[in-house]
């Protein structure tokens, strides 16, 4: 029965992208046709964690994501796409096709849901130089490395699903830069992307929240990237803990950047970058169980060295990562934990890609009551393809 409702609902969500994407009646349709694609990822988990209080455990599993797409250009300035996403692991996989805002939890979705993570129109000026997106799309402002991750804006990295309902504005503004005002939806019951807690949306006045940033890519001597992000969620940081009903705004900023030198002759080039953010207001450290007294601190950094190409299509990485307990917005790092990671990645085509990962976290503080600081050590090897 689920496998029939989830196919019957895949059937309708292709019918209504037709639907929307037509020409009105009595209007030509423009001489475009649909354009469809996607990616598979798979590979093999395995993770063992220190317990808090002093036991061991350890998974293995084999996982899975798979996302398809179909877009239409509607005119020389309009465009509509629409995708699904789900993903799926070795057991406990809850098939249902959703059509919630929010995710199941702040930090993802459940195996086997089936979701929309794409569903928006955009429009382009004739030069191209100015952008909007409406509706749900993907936002990520990642470091440009091998074990790329991003402080404060990644929403599906790995196998996870994520989206961001609203508006998305991008403007070329010269020599480079280029400016992205957010202004993005929250349902009450969560967002799409990461909000870990206390951030809670139950407050009408966390409906909208908004990103702004600005970007340059341009070469500037060996440094290729620079960016500059605002991040404010109104009234959705329960810094007494949930079950209070004062809350504070979130306001977080990042700066991130990114240099790369050639090393030899034969193409190979060395990047090295790194991110630095800090939220203004934070948690009570009894709200995060760490301490009775003061906020907890909220700043994050990030620092990545990296290889490419030391023969064609192979890179190599490794990062370090430091995410204080009031750092709550961030898809790659868990908060209070110390990340070491090293990864190695070869692309066999413009298609085919092969990551391998070896990760260590470590929480920063113990929490009340614990006995130990949690320990948890995973590793996968997984492949991505684009169809």
């Amino acid at each position: 029965m689920k496998k029939l409702v989830l196919v019957t609902g895949l059937t309708g969500i292709c019918l209504a992208l037709i639907a929307l994407a037509g020409p009105a009646q009595g209007q030509e349709a423009p001489n475009r046709g649909w354009e469809f694609g996607g990616d598979l990822r798979g590979g093999f988990y395995a993770s063992e964690r220190d317990g808090r209080d002093g036991n061991e455990s350890s998974a293995e599993s084999l996982r899975g994501r798979f996302r398809l797409f179909a877009q239409r250009e509607l005119s020389d300035n309009w465009l509509f796409r629409g995708r699904v996403a789900t993903w799926v692991t070795t057991d406990g996989n809850d098939y249902s096709l959703e059509f919630d805002r929010y995710r199941a939890s702040g930090t993802g979705t459940r195996p086997g849901e089936v979701h929309l993570d794409e569903f928006f129109l955009q429009w382009a000026d004739d030069a191209q130089r100015h952008q909007l997106r409406v509706g749900r799309f993907q936002t990520g402002f990642k470091l440009p490395v091998v074990p790329d991750k991003s402080l404060d804006r990644n929403d599906a990295s790995n196998v996870g699903i994520g989206w961001t309902d609203g508006v998305h504005w991008i403007s070329q503004l010269g020599a480079g830069w280029e400016s992205h005002v957010i202004a993005q939806l929250n349902h009450r019951r969560g967002t799409g992307n990461t909000a870990r807690a206390p951030i809670d949306f139950s407050d009408s006045g966390s409906r909208v929240g908004a990103y702004l940033g600005l970007r340059s890519t341009e070469r500037w001597g060996p440094v290729s990237m620079r960016m500059l992000t605002l991040h404010w969620i109104p009234d959705a940081l329960a810094t007494h803990g949930v079950g209070d009903a004062r809350r504070d705004d979130y306001l977080t900023a990042t700066a991130k950047a990114a240099a790369e030198w050639p090393v030899g002759s034969a193409g190979m080039r060395f990047v090295l970058a790194g991110e630095f953010g800090r939220a203004f207001n934070t948690p009570q450290q009894s709200t995060m169980q760490l301490g009775t007294i003061d906020d907890v601190a909220g700043d994050g950094y990030q620092v990545s060295a990296n290889l490419f190409d030391i023969r064609p299509g192979h890179n190599l990485g490794v990062v370090y990562g430091r995410v204080e307990a009031g750092w709550l917005t961030s898809n790659d790092f868990s908060n209070n934990n110390h990340l070491y990671e090293i990864r190695y990645q070869h692309h066999f085509n413009t298609k085919l890609r092969l990551d391998f990962r070896l990760r260590y976290r470590e929480e920063i503080e113990r929490r009340l009551g614990a006995s130990e600081l949690q320990q948890d050590r995973d590793m996968y090897a997984r492949l991505t393809w684009k169809l």
